[in-house]
């Protein structure tokens, strides 16, 4: 599954907002041709030479009957917003107040019954740990950690600032950022801690970024911004928590909405208003490459991992009567259309609310026309 280290009110569900797109699966028309590029430069792994090269693949474009996936709608009444599968995959949890008497927080609702009465998770709203055991909380200006399934908490030495939780729940990082100055050179401090708050020491300093994403080893973290404050481009860095050391991987422009692969294998993530105007767009890169050379996909909009190697995309595109599904294989660049547009179809994101299942099967998403949660069952 994805890196949800963040809340269920924040990064954990913040992605690229979506859009209907007009075309039709049996007359799909995107382009086939995916462009690899080198964005901005390439930084030279140790041992390899810095070369910046571009060449272009064809990969195979297919499209799928209509409306393959089975939909059913799991909520009513208009109730929720930013769905999310549970860690199990058994339940759809969502930020609701169901009721003016009943408490605000993360309601759920079991895959396997569709239209029940929604049930009470918790009070807390997060950010929680991956598994959700652990939940961390702002009490009196101080971060503070508690354990769910007995109540145990730790105060965090911190400021109040909100922490991001390892994959395996030991480890927690924040930023301690700088207050005032432009945002992409201000001055941010990256430290770490056992999540009890002990053993907090600052392990990175980067300018207008800060840390991107765990490794699902819980050993290493992507990091972005400048290295030094008068650079012109930042950097993206693999960074070793056991030694310190620093792979440089890529330099770059203006990266958004950066999503790792749930093996930690590749980076997505969106390029928009750069100096050169070719260098925006949808971007594929190959972590575990001897030199990164990020993939430009032919398509703008939002984008989940389904699972290790697949890329679901949902194109943005201005009028049609639903939402298309893509899927993109990382390694051979082949695109499959998965869901067509149509006036038939329930498919059709709201507020860009969606979530894949960790199993990739399926995915919940909030219908656009009677604001609703619906699940997808993909084909």
């Amino acid at each position: 599954m994805q890196v949800k280290t963040l809340s269920l009110l924040s990064a954990a569900f913040v992605m690229a907002g979506c859009a209907a797109v007009p075309a039709d699966a049996a007359t799909a028309t995107r382009s086939a041709t995916t462009i690899p590029v080198t964005l901005a430069a390439t930084v030279a792994r140790p041992t390899q030479s810095a070369t910046v090269t571009s060449s272009t693949a064809t990969p195979q474009l297919t499209a799928t009957p209509r409306l393959t996936s089975q939909f059913t709608q799991l909520t009513q009444g208009a109730c929720c917003v930013q769905p999310a599968f549970s860690p199990d995959g058994s339940m759809v949890i969502y930020l609701d107040r169901p009721a003016p008497n009943a408490p605000a927080g993360i309601w759920g609702v079991p895959v396997n019954a569709p239209l029940s009465d929604p049930q009470r998770i918790t009070e807390k709203l997060g950010p929680f740990s991956r598994d959700m055991t652990l939940v961390a909380d702002l009490i009196r200006g101080q971060t503070v950690i508690e354990r769910l399934s007995d109540g145990q908490r730790w105060t965090i030495n911190n400021g109040g600032r909100q922490v991001s939780f390892s994959p395996d729940g030991r480890l927690i990082a924040w930023a301690v950022q700088q207050e005032a100055g432009g945002f992409d050179v201000r001055r941010s401090e990256i430290w770490l801690a056992k999540v009890d708050g002990t053993q907090r020491r600052q392990v990175a300093t980067r300018f207008g970024g800060g840390l991107i994403a765990w490794l699902p080893d819980s050993q290493r973290v992507l990091l972005g911004g400048k290295v030094n404050r008068n650079d012109a481009l930042s950097t993206l860095s693999m960074l070793s928590l056991a030694d310190g050391a620093t792979d440089d991987i890529l330099q770059y422009e203006r990266m958004r909405s950066p999503l790792l692969s749930p093996d930690g294998r590749w980076l997505a993530f969106l390029v928009a208003q750069a100096r050169d105007a070719s260098q925006n767009g949808v971007f594929l890169l190959d972590l575990e490459a001897a030199e990164a050379q990020p993939k430009r996909l032919d398509f703008f909009g939002a984008y989940r991992w389904r699972d290790d190697n697949r890329l679901l995309l949902a194109p943005v595109q201005v009028g049609a009567p639903s939402n298309e599904l893509w899927q993109v294989d990382a390694g051979t660049l082949e695109m499959t259309q998965l869901i067509a547009a149509s006036a038939e179809s329930p498919f059709k994101i709201g507020n860009g609310d969606w979530d894949v299942s960790p199993d990739g099967a399926r995915l919940v998403y909030l219908n656009a026309r009677d604001r609703n949660l619906w699940l997808a069952q993909l084909p």
